[in-house]
């Protein structure tokens, strides 16, 4: 009875310490090293606060409230191997192009892990429509399911979180491939963490869930935690908001985001664990990631201000009164070139009058008149000449008979009248050289000379 007694004695006491110590083989996850709050951080990495520009500029964009919906192709379709169209209807968000500063706000079409492509105002070459709809060429999806993932993001590549704002539909190539994919209903994660656009500090860590439980406000524990590992350095949060970090190294920083549930294990694997490339380079960041931005580039990257090759454009249509005055200073030599040889006549009748202006114009209606010689060879030219002038008859005469004197000597004015046939090759026509002071004589008779 005794030793029965002792050895039910031992039973029980063995069973109150396995009672007292706990029955689960499975290791007791580990409380996550965080607040609601903020992060703990371990290493050099540290939290900082937005970048003064990035504040701005979602502080202006706030007033809108991005709704986006995919009209083509439908959910589930299988496409040729081929290019294809996506159609999209995108209401409230301003689609904008600041040059050499990047895209303002703009649309990311993600498919699986791939790098995202960002659509401007442009949209990959097909401008948005009146009713904000927008048809982006895709090229080809190879074999197999894939998941398309669209939403809107800020200028520095920040997912907006609100409703409506992101949307995602399966296609497939050739054939569907349901395994390759999660589950419809289940959570998934992608990330919008920018690192084809930022290559400065402070670096944006940034995702999006799809499908995943909302997290208790209660206190009680979170029903999902996002375990964010950069350089090694590994910590944990439990809300939806954007990260900025400092401690990167220059050149590739390796990083891993994945998906744990309430405990710290796998939710949903193999889908929700993915890996990038932050490189840091030596080079200036852009406006939005400075400690502060001038008010152009703000209203540049809004679309409130046009860029600057547009302003070029507009100034260079417009004259330059630098060059109009040198445009007028290249063209006066011009007029004086003309003028020197209608001003500089034989010089045997530089003396004559200022008016050989016209005078030069006497010549040139006798030049046409060589080929048609006269009948009569013998008879002086300076009659048919005077009765043939154009328009120009008086100013000629004028200067033939400028108030001769009728005590001038004849030998004179014959040799100022004889110089002014010399141009005409009278010998040509047979006219002889007794006969030039008769011509004379009839033209101051004519003329009263």
């Amino acid at each position: 009875m005794a030793a029965g007694l002792r050895g039910l004695g031992a039973m029980l006491l063995c069973l109150a310490v396995l009672l007292s110590g706990g029955w689960s083989l499975r290791p007791r996850p580990q409380a996550p090293p965080l607040s609601s709050g903020s992060p703990a951080m371990t290493g050099s990495l540290r939290e900082v606060s937005p970048p003064k520009g990035s504040q701005a500029l979602r502080q202006r964009l706030a007033e809108h409230q991005p709704r986006l919906r995919i009209l083509a192709p439908a959910d589930d379709t299988v496409l040729p191997v081929a290019p294809w169209a996506l159609e999209l209807a995108l209401d409230d968000w301003p689609l904008t192009d600041a040059g050499a500063l990047g895209l303002g706000a703009h649309l990311v079409v993600q498919l699986d892990d791939q790098e995202p492509l960002r659509l401007g105002p442009d949209a990959a070459g097909t401008p948005v429509s009146q009713d904000n709809r927008l048809s982006v060429a895709m090229a080809p999806l190879s074999p197999g399911s894939h998941r398309l993932t669209i939403y809107a993001a800020r200028p520095w590549g920040e997912a907006v979180k609100d409703p409506g704002a992101a949307t995602q539909l399966r296609l497939h190539g050739l054939a569907a491939n349901p395994l390759s994919q999660p589950r419809r209903g289940t959570p998934q994660l992608v990330s919008s963490t920018p690192s084809d656009l930022i290559h400065h500090e402070p670096a944006l860590i940034d995702w999006l869930l799809i499908d995943a439980p909302l997290q208790r406000l209660a206190g009680d524990g979170s029903l999902w935690r996002l375990r964010v590992t950069l350089n090694g350095d590994s910590f944990q949060v439990d809300r939806q908001e954007p990260l900025w970090l400092t401690g990167l190294h220059p050149g590739s920083n390796p990083l891993q985001l994945e998906l744990l549930d309430g405990l710290g294990e796998p939710l949903n694997p193999p889908f929700n664990s993915l890996v990038q490339n932050l490189e840091m380079r030596p080079e200036s960041p852009p406006p939005w990631q400075r400690a502060s931005i001038s008010g152009e580039d703000l209203e540049r990257l809004l679309g409130e201000r046009p860029e600057n090759p547009a302003e070029e454009v507009a100034m260079e249509t417009e004259p330059d009164p630098e060059e109009v005055n040198s445009d007028v200073e290249e063209e006066e030599p011009v007029v004086e070139r003309r003028s020197e040889p209608e001003a500089s006549p034989d010089p045997e009748d530089a003396e004559d009058d200022s008016s050989l202006g016209p005078g030069a114009t006497m010549v040139e209606p006798v030049q046409p008149m060589k080929p048609a010689e006269p009948a009569e060879p013998t008879e002086p030219l300076a009659v048919p000449e005077a009765s043939e002038w154009p328009a120009s008859e008086e100013p000629p005469l004028d200067a033939i008979s400028v108030e001769a004197p009728s005590d001038l000597a004849p030998d004179q004015p014959a040799e100022e009248l004889l110089a002014e046939p010399v141009l005409v090759p009278a010998g040509e026509v047979g006219g002889a050289p007794e006969a030039k002071p008769s011509a004379l004589e009839r033209l101051r008779a004519r003329f009263g000379g």
